[in-house]
């Protein structure tokens, strides 16, 4: 008998405990507020896109002090400027009544290389009714950049011979709505390569700046050098197209071309009143002899 007693007591306390913890625990999940962003899934390079943060309350709950939190990625471009993080607080949101909807946008200008994958995200923390704790909830949406709308290449021979000046020139040219500036261009020359001028000319012998590039518009970086090397050697030519964003240089397109190390075909040379480095003076006659010859095979 008294064994029984003392089972039914270890049992009425178990369910004591139980029963408080019940009563204790948070029923509260937040799982019950749905967060979701809707936008573009592509966009072209500096295009204006709009996200769409929307969130409901599917609870029973009041949610208090609501604070909604939106982040772009890198490199977008608002119209104040290049600021990340947008923040909306419980001023301008209210309570988040049972079953009440709402929907904020979101616009900016992204910019990045063509194939990039530029993810939003968005965080909503919130304190449901007579409860101390807060929550959050958060979500995220990727779109891609599209293929970049600007002709970017290399125009520079197959082969050249060793030690010859030869020239080598870089196109560029825009079909987007959207006016480009701080643009910049970087080229990166393979071992042996010896730089003589270039029209335009840069602040080195590496980038060239375009202030500004308008839809239609475009241009062309000349550049006279010549390279050393052996029979047969491959060389190969990489040039970028970028934009200074907050004193970074973010890359939108990149090309590479080759070319190969020949034998020489022909030599050619001149020579001024007999000389080959002949200094002229005013009122001097002047007889120019050009001289060439086959020394291929």
């Amino acid at each position: 008998m008294r064994k029984l007693i003392f089972i039914i007591i270890i049992l009425a306390i178990g369910l004591g405990i139980a029963g408080f913890w019940y009563w204790q625990r948070n029923p509260y999940s937040k799982e019950i507020l749905k967060l979701e962003i809707l936008g573009p899934t592509e966009a072209k390079i500096s295009e204006e896109v709009e996200y769409t943060v929307k969130y409901k309350n599917n609870g029973n709950v009041r949610l208090e002090e609501p604070r909604l939190i939106f982040e772009f990625p890198e490199h977008t471009l608002l119209e104040e400027g290049f600021v990340r993080r947008r923040e909306i607080g419980p001023e301008e949101l209210g309570d988040i009544y049972p079953g009440e909807e709402k929907t904020f946008k979101f616009r900016g200008r992204l910019f990045g290389k063509e194939g990039d994958l530029k993810t939003v995200k968005a965080w909503l923390n919130y304190r449901p009714k007579n409860l101390q704790a807060r929550y959050e909830s958060s979500t995220t949406f990727t779109t891609k950049i599209r293929i970049l709308p600007i002709t970017f290449n290399f125009d520079l021979p197959s082969r050249i011979e060793a030690g010859r000046n030869f020239g080598v020139s870089l196109n560029y040219y825009s079909s987007l709505d959207y006016p480009l500036s701080d643009l910049a261009i970087r080229v990166e020359y393979p071992d042996g390569f010896e730089f003589i001028k270039s029209t335009p000319s840069g602040p080195d012998k590496t980038e060239w700046e375009i202030s500004l590039l308008n839809k239609a518009e475009g241009g062309r970086i000349e550049i006279l050098g010549k390279l050393s090397g052996e029979l047969g050697e491959y060389k190969i030519f990489k040039a970028q197209l970028g934009i200074w964003i907050e004193g970074e240089f973010v890359l939108l397109k990149e090309v590479t071309r080759g070319l190969e190390i020949t034998e020489p075909r022909l030599s050619i040379f001149q020579t001024i009143n007999g000389q080959t480095n002949y200094i002229a003076s005013p009122g001097d006659l002047l007889h120019y002899e050009i001289y060439f010859r086959n020394i291929g095979e």
